[in-house]
């Protein structure tokens, strides 16, 4: 036998090792990344200005595609129309920062966080349309919205949310998306989010999103 057959595949090492250098340099890249939003938070405070900050230090990430493969992020046909992955998230549920993936026709009613919010594009196409409140919020449950802007989040593109900011979401094109979600306090602590019924002219409270599962 020659005693090159006892040596590892060259094409099965170069795979597993291929893998794991993209987790690692994901999580490099990652840590990185929060910790410049930390900052940025730190120095300016919650503002508009600050978002869009935060939105293009997330861009620099979602930059590098490679590091996000669609495959690393599966929707299995048990779990519905998309999954949350955790990427980040500090000890106190700050500054948590994840990737949702989606399949085509996923949406979402119009809805607020409670948090700031920043998303950018990785993979795939969310059309956003974005509202406000356009009664006098005086009746419990009840709540109409008038639109007043829309957009598509892509690769290469983002779109930032105050807290009080509502939109909603649609998955367009014909493959998942995955697109990078950060916000100021994680989604499992967000018990006062509201969602509204644009034709019944309604709004609920509805709970934390719990199933969020690691990368």
């Amino acid at each position: 036998m020659d005693v090159r057959d006892d040596l590892p595949s060259p094409k099965r090492s170069f795979g597993f090792a291929q893998a794991g250098d993209i987790r690692n340099r994901r999580n490099t890249a990652v840590k990185d990344t929060v910790a410049a939003v930390r900052r940025i938070e730190l120095e300016k405070g919650v503002n508009a200005a600050t978002l869009e900050a935060i939105k293009a230090e997330l861009l620099k990430l979602a930059r590098h595609r490679e590091l996000f493969p669609i495959k690393h992020f599966p929707v299995a046909p048990h779990e519905g129309n998309g999954v949350i992955y955790r990427l980040s998230e500090d000890p106190d549920h700050r500054f948590a920062l994840y990737a949702s993936t989606g399949v085509p026709g996923k949406g979402v009613h119009p809805h607020d966080h409670t948090t700031w919010a920043v998303i950018v594009g990785v993979h795939g196409d969310e059309h956003n349309v974005f509202y406000r409140r356009s009664d006098d919020g005086s009746r419990p449950g009840k709540g109409t919205l008038a639109k007043i802007g829309e957009a598509t989040v892509s690769p290469g593109t983002g779109v930032t949310l105050m807290p009080d900011d509502i939109h909603s979401i649609f998955v367009t094109g014909t493959t998942n998306t995955v697109h990078l979600h950060m916000y100021g306090l994680a989604l499992e602590q967000l018990h006062q989010r509201v969602m509204y019924d644009t034709r019944a002219g309604t709004y609920k409270v509805f709970p934390a999103t719990q199933n969020i599962k690691p990368i």
